[in-house]
C-alpha cells in the first residue's frame, strides 16, 4: 500500500537533493576546468597536462605554435655589376668625331652668309672707300671703323649664339654635325661657345691661308680638336 507524501518527507527530499548539488558541483566545474586547460599534441594526439612544455610521448614542443603556411626564410638581393645601368647623361658608344673636310663645308656656308650680311651692310654707304683717279689719293669714310666693329660683333654672335643655343652653326646644320662637351657629349654653354669663337682668330693663321692652323691641329689631335675646341674641351661630333 502506497503512503502519499507527506510535507516532511518532501523537506527532507529536497535537502537531500541540494546537498548533492553542492558535492557534485565543484567536481563537474573542475573537470570543465581540467578539460579547457589540458592540450593536444599536434605530432601525435597525446593528451598533455596542463602547464607541460613538451609532450610525454614523443616530446614535442608544445608552447611552439605553428602556422598553416610556414614562410622560407628570403636571402637579402645580391648586387649584379653587370645589370648597372649608365647615367643619361653617357653614351654607350662615343660619337664619331668629325675631320677636316666636312668642317670646311659647314664653315664655308657660314662664311658665305656672313659675308651677305657684311655686303649688305656696306650698301648703307658708312663705310666706303674713295681713290682719286688723278692724285691717287685714298678717302676713307669717317665711319669706316664703326662698320667693321658692327661687322666683328654680327660674327661673334653669330657663331656664339648659335652653337651656345643648340650647338650648330646653320653650316652644321647643313652637315649634321654638331658641337658638344668632350667630357660627356652633353651640350656646351654660351661661354664655352664664346672661347671657341674668340680663338677662331688664330685658327684664321695664317691669313693668306685662312683655317691652314686649324687644318693641322684637327689633323694632329687624336680627338679632332682645333685650338678653339682643346681651350673649351669640346669636339665636333656627328649630330
Amino acid at each position: 500500500m502506497l503512503v502519499p507524501p507527506t510535507s516532511c518527507t518532501k523537506s527532507v527530499s529536497l535537502r537531500l537533493q541540494e546537498k548533492v548539488k553542492r558535492d557534485v558541483s565543484p567536481i563537474i566545474q573542475k573537470n570543465e576546468v581540467k578539460n579547457v586547460d589540458e592540450e593536444k599534441c599536434a605530432h601525435c594526439g597525446t593528451l598533455a597536462s596542463p602547464g607541460a612544455g613538451f609532450c610525454a610521448a614523443c616530446g614535442e614542443n608544445l608552447k611552439r605554435k605553428s602556422s598553416p603556411i610556414e614562410q622560407q626564410p628570403q636571402s637579402p638581393p645580391t648586387y649584379n655589376p653587370s645589370l648597372r645601368v649608365a647615367p643619361p647623361t653617357a653614351l654607350a658608344t662615343a660619337l664619331p668625331y668629325q675631320g677636316v673636310a666636312i668642317r670646311f663645308v659647314a664653315q664655308l656656308v657660314d662664311v658665305i652668309i656672313i659675308g651677305v650680311i657684311f655686303w649688305l651692310l656696306g650698301f648703307t654707304g658708312a663705310g666706303t672707300i674713295t681713290i682719286d683717279a688723278a692724285t691717287a689719293q685714298v678717302t676713307i669714310s669717317p665711319f669706316f671703323g664703326a662698320l667693321i666693329l658692327v661687322d666683328v660683333i654680327i660674327a661673334f654672335l653669330y657663331y656664339t649664339l648659335l652653337e651656345g643655343r643648340n650647338g650648330q652653326t646653320v653650316g652644321k646644320m647643313a652637315v649634321k654635325i654638331k658641337v658638344v662637351r668632350k667630357e660627356d657629349n652633353s651640350a656646351i654653354s654660351y661661354g664655352e661657345a664664346a672661347t671657341r669663337t674668340i680663338l677662331r682668330i688664330i685658327d684664321l693663321i695664317p691669313f693668306v691661308a685662312p683655317y691652314l692652323l686649324a687644318a693641322v691641329l684637327i689633323w694632329s689631335s687624336e680627338d679632332k680638336q682645333r685650338l678653339g675646341d682643346r681651350v673649351a674641351h669640346t669636339v665636333v661630333v656627328q649630330a
